[in-house]
């Protein structure tokens, strides 16, 4: 089994991966923004009606309702501050539980799970390999005649230029 220095090191080299990295810092730049407007409105609304908290509970009230956590040991008393909560779990919603997985999957584990089906489709035959039959479709007739090559010691090889057809034709055997 591969080591996890070893998995970084391959989503570290692949080629799409600044721009991907580029596309992420910038959601995540979008993400503190929001974090930080909504922790100083936090504590504007909370002078507004008459209570003074600490940063870090602004903070925390802005994590916990982004996260849909909401513990609710810290709430609104105006309509205001009750509609500025809204559109923090709203914008919560939507950034940290839509669009971040949505993110992570599209710009690291899609072309990660990529690498690693193309390093395990084979690509080349051994050297020492001659006197075979190159096949360059598979069917009923195809499945036909390895049977009979392999009556006969006969070596082949399938083409295809299809990475998924190539891992699923490596993985029944052939």
């Amino acid at each position: 089994m591969k080591t996890m220095a070893t998995q970084l090191a391959l989503l570290l080299r692949m080629g799409q991966q600044r721009s991907n990295m580029r596309l992420l810092v910038k959601f995540m730049l979008v993400l503190l923004f929001l974090f930080l407007i909504y922790s100083v409105l936090f504590h504007v609304l909370m002078v507004y009606e008459g209570r003074e908290y600490s940063w870090i509970t602004g903070f925390y009230w802005t994590l916990t309702t982004m996260s849909t956590l909401g513990f609710g040991d810290i709430t609104f008393g105006s309509d205001i501050g009750r509609l500025f909560s809204v559109v923090v779990l709203i914008s919560g919603i939507v950034f940290l539980l839509v669009m971040l997985p949505f993110t992570f999957i599209q710009f690291f584990y899609a072309p990660w799970l990529e690498e690693q089906n193309k390093a395990r489709a084979p690509k080349a035959v051994p050297e020492t390999l001659s006197g075979h039959v190159i096949l360059t479709h598979f069917d009923e007739v195809t499945v036909n005649l390895i049977d009979r090559f392999n009556q006969y010691g006969v070596p082949y090889v399938i083409v295809t230029h299809e990475l998924q057809n190539a891992l699923d034709l490596h993985d029944l055997g052939f």
